[in-house]
Protein backbone atom coordinates (compact mmCIF):
# COMPACT_ATOMS: atom_id res chain seq x y z
CA UNK A 1 0.00 0.00 0.00
CA UNK A 2 1.75 3.17 -1.31
CA UNK A 3 1.90 6.04 0.69
CA UNK A 4 2.24 9.67 -1.51
CA UNK A 5 2.44 13.19 -0.49
CA UNK A 6 0.73 16.16 -2.65
CA UNK A 7 2.93 19.81 -2.57
CA UNK A 8 0.97 22.09 -5.48
CA UNK A 9 0.63 25.57 -6.22
CA UNK A 10 -3.25 24.37 -7.36
CA UNK A 11 -5.14 26.24 -4.17
CA UNK A 12 -8.12 25.29 -3.49
CA UNK A 13 -11.07 26.59 -5.53
CA UNK A 14 -10.20 25.45 -8.82
CA UNK A 15 -11.17 21.74 -9.66
CA UNK A 16 -7.51 21.28 -10.58
CA UNK A 17 -6.69 19.62 -7.28
CA UNK A 18 -9.71 17.30 -7.65
CA UNK A 19 -8.91 15.67 -10.90
CA UNK A 20 -4.95 15.18 -9.74
CA UNK A 21 -6.66 13.58 -6.71
CA UNK A 22 -9.01 11.31 -8.57
CA UNK A 23 -6.68 9.85 -11.29
CA UNK A 24 -4.09 9.00 -8.30
CA UNK A 25 -7.10 7.20 -7.06
CA UNK A 26 -7.79 5.53 -10.09
CA UNK A 27 -4.08 4.94 -10.86
CA UNK A 28 -3.49 3.91 -7.38
CA UNK A 29 -6.49 2.99 -5.44
CA UNK A 30 -4.73 1.41 -2.76
CA UNK A 31 -2.39 4.38 -1.70
CA UNK A 32 -2.98 6.66 1.13
CA UNK A 33 -2.71 10.48 0.64
CA UNK A 34 -1.46 13.03 2.34
CA UNK A 35 -1.84 16.61 1.59
CA UNK A 36 1.76 19.01 2.81
CA UNK A 37 0.19 22.08 0.91
CA UNK A 38 -1.38 23.26 -1.98
CA UNK A 39 -1.25 26.76 -1.32
CA UNK A 40 2.58 27.44 -2.81
CA UNK A 41 2.81 30.49 -4.33
CA UNK A 42 2.84 29.80 -8.29
CA UNK A 43 5.97 29.93 -9.80
CA UNK A 44 8.47 30.92 -6.75
CA UNK A 45 11.19 28.28 -6.70
CA UNK A 46 12.77 29.45 -3.55
CA UNK A 47 9.57 29.42 -1.50
CA UNK A 48 8.57 26.01 -3.02
CA UNK A 49 12.45 24.61 -1.52
CA UNK A 50 12.20 25.99 1.89
CA UNK A 51 8.53 23.94 1.89
CA UNK A 52 9.95 20.95 0.37
CA UNK A 53 13.18 20.84 2.09
CA UNK A 54 11.51 21.21 5.15
CA UNK A 55 8.74 18.70 5.04
CA UNK A 56 9.14 15.76 2.97
CA UNK A 57 12.65 14.19 4.01
CA UNK A 58 11.46 12.16 6.76
CA UNK A 59 8.77 10.17 5.39
CA UNK A 60 9.10 6.20 5.31
CA UNK A 61 10.99 4.46 2.77
CA UNK A 62 9.19 3.98 0.03
CA UNK A 63 6.57 7.14 -0.18
CA UNK A 64 6.12 8.85 -3.53
CA UNK A 65 6.20 12.82 -3.89
CA UNK A 66 4.32 14.34 -5.78
CA UNK A 67 5.03 18.02 -6.17
CA UNK A 68 3.29 19.78 -8.44
CA UNK A 69 4.95 23.18 -8.94
CA UNK A 70 4.97 24.46 -12.40
CA UNK A 71 3.51 21.22 -13.07
CA UNK A 72 2.43 21.24 -16.68
CA UNK A 73 4.38 19.43 -19.12
CA UNK A 74 6.25 21.31 -21.30
CA UNK A 75 10.27 20.79 -23.18
CA UNK A 76 11.60 23.71 -20.75
CA UNK A 77 10.85 21.85 -17.09
CA UNK A 78 10.78 18.28 -18.06
CA UNK A 79 9.38 15.47 -16.23
CA UNK A 80 11.96 13.91 -13.55
CA UNK A 81 11.99 11.10 -11.35
CA UNK A 82 14.53 12.06 -8.06
CA UNK A 83 15.67 9.25 -5.78
CA UNK A 84 17.01 10.20 -2.12
CA UNK A 85 16.60 8.59 1.27
CA UNK A 86 14.87 6.00 -0.14
CA UNK A 87 11.85 7.92 -1.23
CA UNK A 88 10.86 8.93 -5.01
CA UNK A 89 10.19 12.55 -5.92
CA UNK A 90 8.59 13.39 -8.70
CA UNK A 91 8.27 17.07 -10.42
CA UNK A 92 9.15 18.74 -13.11
CA UNK A 93 12.25 20.66 -11.77
CA UNK A 94 15.27 18.50 -10.95
CA UNK A 95 17.01 22.00 -10.15
CA UNK A 96 14.73 21.99 -7.55
CA UNK A 97 15.32 18.35 -5.83
CA UNK A 98 18.87 18.82 -6.23
CA UNK A 99 19.32 22.18 -4.67
CA UNK A 100 16.08 21.22 -1.53
CA UNK A 101 18.10 18.05 -0.64
CA UNK A 102 21.55 17.91 -2.41
CA UNK A 103 22.99 16.76 1.28
CA UNK A 104 21.09 13.48 0.23
CA UNK A 105 22.88 13.37 -3.03
CA UNK A 106 19.56 12.46 -4.61
CA UNK A 107 19.72 10.37 -8.58
CA UNK A 108 17.82 11.82 -11.60
CA UNK A 109 15.79 10.33 -14.18
CA UNK A 110 14.34 12.16 -17.13
CA UNK A 111 11.31 10.84 -17.50
CA UNK A 112 9.47 10.52 -21.44
CA UNK A 113 6.63 12.39 -21.97
CA UNK A 114 4.35 13.71 -24.63
CA UNK A 115 3.68 17.76 -24.95
CA UNK A 116 -0.43 16.97 -24.63
CA UNK A 117 0.39 15.04 -21.61
CA UNK A 118 -1.94 16.03 -18.27
CA UNK A 119 -0.71 17.58 -14.92
CA UNK A 120 2.08 14.72 -13.57
CA UNK A 121 0.81 12.33 -16.11
CA UNK A 122 4.09 10.90 -16.75
CA UNK A 123 5.26 10.68 -13.19
CA UNK A 124 2.38 8.63 -12.00
CA UNK A 125 3.23 5.92 -15.24
CA UNK A 126 6.83 6.02 -13.51
CA UNK A 127 5.34 5.57 -10.05
CA UNK A 128 3.29 2.52 -11.73
CA UNK A 129 6.42 0.96 -12.73
CA UNK A 130 8.41 1.42 -9.93
CA UNK A 131 5.81 -0.60 -7.90
CA UNK A 132 5.10 -3.08 -10.00
CA UNK A 133 9.33 -3.79 -9.51
CA UNK A 134 10.66 -2.11 -12.74
CA UNK A 135 14.39 -0.20 -11.98
CA UNK A 136 14.98 3.65 -12.58
CA UNK A 137 17.00 3.00 -15.29
CA UNK A 138 14.63 1.08 -17.21
CA UNK A 139 12.12 3.95 -16.60
CA UNK A 140 13.84 6.76 -17.54
CA UNK A 141 17.42 7.99 -18.58
CA UNK A 142 19.42 9.47 -15.80
CA UNK A 143 20.56 13.18 -15.66
CA UNK A 144 24.16 13.28 -14.46
CA UNK A 145 24.84 16.78 -14.43
CA UNK A 146 22.44 19.31 -13.00
CA UNK A 147 23.55 22.78 -11.88
CA UNK A 148 21.99 24.06 -8.50
CA UNK A 149 19.21 27.25 -7.82
CA UNK A 150 21.24 29.58 -6.66
CA UNK A 151 19.50 30.92 -3.57
CA UNK A 152 19.78 34.62 -2.10
CA UNK A 153 21.73 35.30 0.80
CA UNK A 154 21.28 37.62 2.76
CA UNK A 155 23.46 41.15 2.31
CA UNK A 156 26.37 41.78 5.26
CA UNK A 157 28.59 44.55 6.12
CA UNK A 158 32.23 44.18 7.31
CA UNK A 159 33.83 46.57 9.87
CA UNK A 160 36.90 47.74 7.84
CA UNK A 161 38.79 48.65 11.62
CA UNK A 162 37.61 44.89 13.21
CA UNK A 163 36.93 42.94 10.09
CA UNK A 164 33.76 41.60 11.79
CA UNK A 165 30.55 41.57 10.40
CA UNK A 166 28.82 45.24 11.41
CA UNK A 167 25.53 44.52 9.84
CA UNK A 168 23.28 42.17 8.21
CA UNK A 169 20.38 42.16 6.31
CA UNK A 170 18.43 39.68 5.35
CA UNK A 171 15.14 39.27 3.34
CA UNK A 172 11.60 37.36 4.08
CA UNK A 173 11.22 34.34 1.77
CA UNK A 174 8.02 33.00 2.94
CA UNK A 175 5.10 34.10 5.23
CA UNK A 176 3.62 31.25 7.14
CA UNK A 177 -0.06 30.89 8.08
CA UNK A 178 -0.04 32.98 10.80
CA UNK A 179 1.77 35.77 9.04
CA UNK A 180 4.83 35.29 10.46
CA UNK A 181 7.96 36.57 8.32
CA UNK A 182 10.92 33.85 7.24
CA UNK A 183 13.97 35.35 6.30
CA UNK A 184 17.31 34.15 4.92
CA UNK A 185 19.45 33.61 7.49
CA UNK A 186 19.98 30.24 9.03
CA UNK A 187 21.01 30.29 12.45
CA UNK A 188 24.91 29.03 12.27
CA UNK A 189 25.27 31.80 10.14
CA UNK A 190 23.99 34.07 12.25
CA UNK A 191 25.95 32.77 15.25
CA UNK A 192 29.30 32.83 13.63
CA UNK A 193 28.57 36.93 12.83
CA UNK A 194 27.01 37.36 16.08
CA UNK A 195 30.13 36.48 17.77
CA UNK A 196 28.82 36.58 21.34
CA UNK A 197 27.85 40.77 20.55
CA UNK A 198 24.60 42.21 21.44
CA UNK A 199 22.96 42.88 18.29
CA UNK A 200 19.27 44.86 17.94
CA UNK A 201 16.90 44.49 15.40
CA UNK A 202 15.31 47.32 13.45
CA UNK A 203 11.95 46.54 11.43
CA UNK A 204 10.97 50.19 10.66
CA UNK A 205 10.40 52.04 13.63
CA UNK A 206 10.61 49.10 16.11
CA UNK A 207 13.53 46.95 17.54
CA UNK A 208 14.31 44.13 18.84
CA UNK A 209 17.33 43.11 20.92
CA UNK A 210 16.99 39.74 21.67
CA UNK A 211 16.06 36.49 20.04
CA UNK A 212 13.46 33.89 22.00
CA UNK A 213 13.60 30.25 22.67
CA UNK A 214 9.86 29.99 21.23
CA UNK A 215 6.44 31.86 21.07
CA UNK A 216 6.00 31.60 24.38
CA UNK A 217 9.51 32.55 25.87
CA UNK A 218 9.80 35.88 26.90
CA UNK A 219 13.46 35.90 27.99
CA UNK A 220 14.09 38.73 29.35
CA UNK A 221 10.47 39.94 30.69
CA UNK A 222 10.81 39.26 34.70
CA UNK A 223 6.76 39.01 34.78
CA UNK A 224 6.59 36.73 31.97
CA UNK A 225 4.01 39.08 30.96
CA UNK A 226 3.22 38.32 26.99
CA UNK A 227 0.47 40.89 25.33
CA UNK A 228 -0.98 40.33 21.74
CA UNK A 229 0.74 41.79 19.12
CA UNK A 230 4.43 41.96 21.07
CA UNK A 231 7.32 41.74 18.27
CA UNK A 232 9.49 38.95 19.13
CA UNK A 233 12.08 37.24 16.98
CA UNK A 234 13.06 33.29 17.10
CA UNK A 235 14.84 31.11 14.92
CA UNK A 236 12.08 28.49 13.97
CA UNK A 237 12.48 24.78 14.28
CA UNK A 238 14.35 24.56 10.70
CA UNK A 239 16.82 27.31 11.58
CA UNK A 240 15.65 30.12 9.89
CA UNK A 241 15.45 33.36 11.53
CA UNK A 242 11.59 34.43 12.32
CA UNK A 243 9.96 37.75 13.23
CA UNK A 244 6.75 37.20 14.77
CA UNK A 245 3.65 38.98 16.51
CA UNK A 246 2.74 37.30 19.52
CA UNK A 247 -0.45 35.53 18.95
CA UNK A 248 -1.28 36.80 15.27
CA UNK A 249 -4.04 35.66 13.10
CA UNK A 250 -5.98 36.30 10.31
CA UNK A 251 -8.73 38.93 11.73
CA UNK A 252 -5.69 40.91 13.73
CA UNK A 253 -3.07 40.41 10.93
CA UNK A 254 0.87 39.33 12.06
CA UNK A 255 3.97 40.55 10.70
CA UNK A 256 3.45 40.59 7.02
CA UNK A 257 1.02 42.61 7.43
CA UNK A 258 1.01 44.78 10.20
CA UNK A 259 4.86 45.16 10.08
CA UNK A 260 5.09 45.28 6.23
CA UNK A 261 7.24 41.76 6.36
CA UNK A 262 6.12 40.22 3.18
CA UNK A 263 7.74 38.60 0.74
CA UNK A 264 11.48 40.19 -0.22
CA UNK A 265 11.18 42.92 2.43
CA UNK A 266 14.13 43.30 4.43
CA UNK A 267 15.22 44.22 8.48
CA UNK A 268 18.73 45.58 9.50
CA UNK A 269 20.15 43.43 12.26
CA UNK A 270 23.37 45.40 13.84
CA UNK A 271 26.26 44.22 15.76
CA UNK A 272 27.30 46.46 18.66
Amino acid sequence: MPLITLTTDFGLKDPDLALLKSRLISTFPKANMIDITHNLTPFETEEAIYVVQNSLSSFPAGTFHFIGLDSETNPVKKPVLSILNNQYFLSNDVALIETAFARFAPQHYALPFKTIDRFLTPHMLAAKKILNGEKPENIGQKISKIAPISLSKPMIKTDPASGQISLIVPKVIYNDHYGNAIFNLKKEDFENWQNNRSFNIKIGHHEITEIVRNYYNSSNNTDHFLADGQIFARFNDFGYFEIFMFRSNHKTGGANTLLGLNKNKTVLINFN
